[in-house]
């Protein structure tokens, strides 16, 4: 009979791992690693990561309280006191980053007595003939009572390190300017911990700065309704080291008296590493950098002169103005400054040629319109380009010898997008300046960002 043939030998196959071994070599990873892991988990799919909470307990241990670590936001009060009653207290020491929006009260939502009062005088903020700063009436007392629930609230968060203070939008309820110097008290007794504050508002009371002894970053818009004499005060004994001037178009209710600040928090700040100017379209007082740098080398406006051996970051993302020459800001301080690092819209072009010898990055800046035309995108950049590389290859790039990398931010934009004449798309340029800046020994980079992304 013939022989069956024999069947070739066949290696025996690794059995597969199960889901808990594979969840004991995840836990094996370093927990920076992990954690990385679990920050793309919330970023493509949010929901997946409360699902780890069900995997074991190890991994509970370890997800939860990195879910409470990631930013908070509440959009008015009733969200921040709903999330307080529905979570576990034991882990709200781990709550570094809240987002909050303060709304005004709904006199409609009032119980008690004082709701009765409220509904039979059909009292407002607006409508007791009164006034509405009378001490008895009763909308005043109903914002009160509401603060005193938040403050509460946020003293239930003490190791809060960031912490914004949300704009308005329009339609929502945004309460009278008295409530919110009463909220800008209460930041005053909360979060002693805070490094990071951000303010959207377009006017800030400056009373939530007080007992801040950590507090090293402040974004704000120079404008307040606190007395000159009140904020030199307050700003003499903060330890900041990175200011952001934010300048938005003015919608704050009316009724507020306003003070710009600008000039006596450079006075009494101590020595900063860090400078930002930003000015959306709109805002209502333009030309914050004139503000800034106007007079620096007089002696009659020394505001800026004592930051100028300790700025090492200056951020100009405000439009030069009318009547203002970039050159003025280039003459009186870039020179004899020790910066490491600039970012600049692309209107402050002429800088280039008066960068300090201690520049190492230098960042352009260019907001574009899809109502502008490619080919006018395409001309900003080669102009930037062009500059840097005459710059470089004359006297200039003898004194620039720490200057090592070179970046363009542009705001949402289709760098393939070919133009009318089909010459040459935005990317080809910016191949092409990463190839002839890299021969100069530059690193040339660029990115493409959101509109929210831009500041």
């Amino acid at each position: 009979m013939p022989r069956s043939a024999l069947k070739p030998l066949r290696a025996r196959s690794k059995p597969k791992a199960t889901v808990a071994q594979i969840g004991s070599q995840f836990l094996e990873l370093a927990l920076e690693l992990r954690e990385n892991i679990y920050g793309h988990l919330i970023y493509d799919d949010p929901s997946a990561l409360f699902n780890l909470l069900t995997v074991n307990r190890q991994l509970a241990r370890e997800v939860k309280p990195f879910l409470y670590r990631q930013p908070l936001t509440f959009d008015g009060q009733p969200e921040l006191f709903g999330w307080l009653s529905e979570v576990d207290h034991d882990y709200l020491g781990h709550v570094v980053d809240v987002r909050f929006k303060l709304h005004d009260i709904d006199p409609a939502k009032i119980v008690g007595a004082l709701g009765r009062r409220l509904q039979q005088a059909n009292i407002s903020r607006n409508s007791d003939p009164r006034g509405p700063d009378t001490e008895d009436n009763p909308y005043f007392e109903a914002c009160h009572l509401d603060l005193k629930r938040v403050l509460r609230a946020f003293q239930l968060l003490p190791n809060v390190r960031h912490f914004t203070i949300l704009s308005s939008s329009e339609g929502d309820p945004e309460p009278h300017h008295r409530t919110m110097d009463a909220y800008s008290k209460l930041l005053g007794n909360c979060f002693p911990n805070l490094c990071s504050l951000t303010s959207e508002e377009d006017l800030f009371p400056t009373d939530c700065l007080v007992s801040k002894p950590k507090l090293r970053r402040l974004r704000f818009p120079a404008t307040t309704t606190t007395h000159d004499n009140g904020t030199a005060s307050i700003f003499r004994n903060l330890a900041l080291k990175e200011l952001e001037i934010c300048r938005l178009p003015h919608h704050t209710a009316s009724g507020a008296e306003e003070y710009g600040c600008l000039t006596p928090v450079l006075y009494t700040l101590p020595p900063l590493h860090s400078l930002t100017i930003f000015e959306a379209a709109g805002a209502e007082t333009p030309n914050t950098v004139k503000e800034v740098f106007a007079g620096y080398d007089m002696s009659t406006n020394p505001a800026m002169r004592k930051h100028l051996g300790s700025l090492r970051t200056l951020k100009l993302l405000a439009e030069p103005g009318s009547g203002y020459s970039p050159m003025n800001v280039a003459t009186a301080f870039l020179g004899s400054s020790y910066l490491s690092h600039i970012e600049y819209l692309d209107s402050w072009a002429p800088l280039y040629d008066r960068l300090p010898c201690t520049i190492q990055t230098v960042v352009w800046r260019i907001n574009w319109y899809p109502s502008a035309s490619i080919e006018s995108l395409v001309e900003r950049i080669k102009h930037l380009v062009t500059r840097a590389i005459r710059a470089h290859e004359g006297p200039i790039g003898h004194k620039l010898t720490n200057l090592n990398r070179i970046s363009i931010s542009l705001s949402p934009v289709d760098v393939e997008q070919e133009s009318e004449d089909n010459e040459s798309t935005p990317e080809d340029v910016l191949i092409a300046a990463s190839k002839r800046l890299g021969m100069l020994g530059i690193k040339f980079t660029w990115k493409v960002q959101e509109w929210h992304e831009m500041f």
